[in-house]
């Protein structure tokens, strides 16, 4: 059986190559959607993010937390943008060709010699006017004449897409806020600093000439709908610089956004191609410079540049400049790839001459410059015939051999974006996802909150050990003044006969002096060692003003278990320690229970003194006494028994008195020394004893809610760290969208 081979037409080839377009614009609206749903996802991740660092969490998590690198985020909108830009590509209708150049360069007459439309429709200079906007002229067999549509402005692209250029560039403050704000106040006058230049002037000109002098023309076009119009009507909406019947420029283009034109080309097997019409450039125009870009940006599949050569032409900056531009609109798309140049051939009838020997030259410096396109031609733009077969034919020719090839090589290099971006996020949800492993695991909390805990009690209770080293050999002060208290007590109350009669009586009742003496030693003695039966108790308040130092610094350490106790908190410590921490439970019961005894020591050092108030010790008489100690009565008679008697007794007294004074004062430092020693000892066995950071840690451990608020709130930090888990399980999910094989494509046809 014999087959058919039918080879299909270059219009069906486009044709082809824009259904296959329409067919991957369905992956491209599914990676746009799943790109929006991982920039949502995202979104309320960094929200979470925010909330929780602001509202308070632990340092280490809020450290972890604030590590998520969330710029992927513009990231995300630059590629969402991008792949609107590519979608839109491959949902058109046709394959469009921009034609870009500066002002008369040929232009307008290449289109009009491609597209057989008159200069009515495609000014082109020659009756003093040209292009005023942004035209697409699309091909549509069958037609007898040019048909088109107009669409206008809104305020708000007004506003955005022209104003808003020239009251940035040019620093005059804020833009109009309403159409009838720009229609009755003119622009303010140019910023001093920029009145002497010739280009913002130029630019200003644009700005006060033609858009605001002509605003009441246009002002009714702007936000109309899209009208249709015919071919006559059409240089009504395109030109600038015409007169209409009434003699009037035509100002319609200022409110024009673009127009679409349809008509039938000359050439045949064209297919679905539009040919886009950009305003030259060349002037200080900033909406037209503006225009081109975006044009080229968001419509252009391939670009045709067009230049005239003159005598003594060369590429310079500015030719080099308007590629950059296009390049640079173009993004991903390879110019190099998608664009040719026309140099534009002249006779020696029109303006200038025959240049063909200048257009040979660029055309062979044009390798030298940083310009690459496909292909450079020469043509005469203003024969049709030479137009087509030189320009138009190969630029089809290419398309139809090659446009898919760059399509694919496109969409290539989004898929390399989209797949590095993936991988961007993925690194930064690995973070997100062990940023709060640890938060509500009580395990790692009381570790954490244990060597906080540990730290802070070692370096408190060191430092209050370093202070009380430091004044170990410090009096007293409290047991001090006990000591002068007491001291003073016993001078003034002696418990000595206040009267002779007494001592009379004592004689009288014994039958002796010797006797009555004897007793009066006893009970001195005896009422001079009360006086200091209280000192022991002033020993006791050093140590436990000590103690009480000691039980703040496990107050500001222990949370709510202190709740104020004071020194009752180290008895309730003792009595909570569990029975297996033997050496925590034994330092704290010592400790509550250590007092200092000095009852003894005091006595001793005070009954050393009083040999002279024992009569056993007291080998001398009263009289013997009494006589040196200047008490006695001064006057010519001898002093009786019992002034002797109370001579002696104030002597033996005073001196008593004395030498316990000085014995006591010895023993200022004791109670300093005492509770320095004992703190040491408390300090060496709850810090340093082998095992006991265990004990603490068992017993911290049963006890965690009361010492740390951080554990009160583990439940809400549990359901915290499910919620953020959930959002990062999200955004995970939603990050996992992308087909991994890459788009392969076969080298374009030479």
């Amino acid at each position: 059986m014999n087959t058919t081979h039918i080879n299909p037409t270059r219009a069906q080839r486009i044709d082809q190559i824009i259904k296959k377009r329409k067919n991957f614009s369905a992956k491209l609206q599914r990676d746009q959607e799943s790109l929006e749903a991982c920039k949502c996802a995202l979104i309320n991740l960094k929200k979470h993010r925010d909330d929780l660092i602001t509202k308070g969490i632990d340092a280490n998590s809020a450290v972890c937390l604030s590590e998520i690198d969330f710029s992927v985020l513009e990231n995300i909108k630059t590629l969402i943008v991008s792949l609107q830009q590519l979608y839109d590509r491959c949902t058109r209708n046709t394959i469009n060709i921009a034609v870009v150049g500066y002002a008369r360069q040929g232009k307008s007459r290449l289109l009009l010699s491609l597209t057989g439309l008159k200069n009515t429709v495609i000014p082109d200079g020659g009756n003093g006017y040209c292009t005023g906007t942004l035209s697409k002229i699309c091909h549509e067999p069958g037609l007898l004449e040019a048909k088109a549509k107009v669409k206008f402005s809104s305020w708000q692209d007004f506003r955005e897409d022209i104003l808003n250029p020239y009251y940035e560039t040019l620093g005059l403050g804020a833009t109009p806020t309403s159409l009838d704000n720009f229609a009755k106040y003119p622009p303010p006058p140019l910023p001093i600093d920029r009145r002497d230049s010739a280009i913002d002037k130029a630019i200003y000109g644009h700005l006060r000439k033609d858009y605001f002098s002509n605003i009441r023309k246009y002002y009714h076009l702007l936000g109309k709908p899209s009208v249709e119009i015919s071919e006559r009507q059409i240089r009504e909406y395109v030109t600038q610089d015409t007169k209409d019947g009434s003699g009037e420029k035509i100002v319609n283009y200022l409110a024009v956004k673009e127009l679409e034109i349809s008509c039938p080309f000359p050439s045949e097997d064209i297919g679905k191609i539009m040919l886009i019409d950009l305003p030259g450039l060349g002037d200080t125009n900033l909406i037209d410079a503006d225009r081109l870009v975006r044009t080229l940006r968001y419509e252009a599949d391939f670009v045709l540049f067009v230049r005239r050569p003159e005598a003594n032409a060369v590429w310079g900056g500015a030719h080099i400049k308007l590629y950059q531009v296009a390049k640079e609109a173009l993004g991903e798309l390879p110019l190099h790839e998608c664009s040719f140049m026309v140099l534009n051939r002249t006779q020696n009838s029109v303006e200038g001459g025959d240049n063909s020997y200048r257009c040979q030259m660029l055309q062979t410096e044009l390798k030298q410059t940083p310009i690459s396109v496909e292909k450079c031609v020469i043509a005469d733009c203003s024969n049709p015939e030479e137009a087509n077969s030189q320009v138009l034919e190969p630029i089809l020719n290419y398309l139809a051999d090659n446009i898919e090839y760059i399509d694919k090589k496109y969409a290539h290099s989004y898929q390399k974006q989209i797949d590095h971006l993936q991988w961007k996020i993925n690194i930064e949800l690995v973070k997100a996802e062990k940023a709060l492993a640890y938060y509500a695991d009580k395990d790692i909390l009381f570790e954490f909150l244990f060597e906080k805990f540990w730290q802070k009690l070692t370096n408190d209770l060191e430092n209050l050990l370093t202070h009380f080293s430091q004044h170990r050999h410090d009096q007293d002060y409290k047991f001090a003044t006990r000591i002068q208290q007491a001291v003073d007590n016993c001078r003034h109350d002696t418990g000595i006969p206040k009267t002779f009669e007494e001592i009379m009586e004592r004689r009288n009742f014994f039958g002796s002096y010797t006797t009555a003496y004897n007793e009066f030693l006893h009970e001195i003695r005896t009422h001079f060692l009360q006086h200091f039966l209280s000192l022991d108790v002033g020993m006791q308040e050093s140590v436990g003003t000590h103690k009480l130092l000691v039980s703040k610094v496990f107050e500001t350490n222990l949370g709510d278990i202190a709740n104020g106790k004071s020194l009752e908190l180290l008895q309730a410590i003792a009595m909570d320690l569990p029975e297996n921490a033997t050496t925590l439970k034994a330092a704290f019961s010592a400790f509550n229970n250590f007092n200092v005894s000095g009852a003894a020591q005091i006595q001793r050092h005070i009954r050393e003194n009083l040999n002279r108030l024992r009569p056993d010790d007291n080998r001398m008489t009263f009289s013997e006494v009494a006589i040196g100690s200047g008490l006695l009565p001064v006057d010519a008679s001898l002093p009786n028994q019992e002034e002797l008697i109370l001579a002696a007794l104030q002597k033996l007294h005073k001196e008593a008195a004395d030498k316990a004074e000085e014995a006591l004062n010895k023993l200022l430092c004791e109670p300093s020394l005492d509770a320095y020693y004992m703190v040491e000892v408390f300090i060496d066995r709850i810090l340093r004893t082998k095992g006991v950071q265990l004990e603490w840690r068992i017993f911290l451990r049963k006890l965690s809610p009361k010492v740390w608020p951080e554990f009160q709130e583990i439940e809400k930090r549990i359901q915290l760290q499910e919620i953020w888990q959930d959002l990062v399980k999200k955004a995970k999910k939603t990050n996992e969208f992308q087909n991994k094989q890459l788009i392969i494509y076969e080298p374009k046809t030479n």
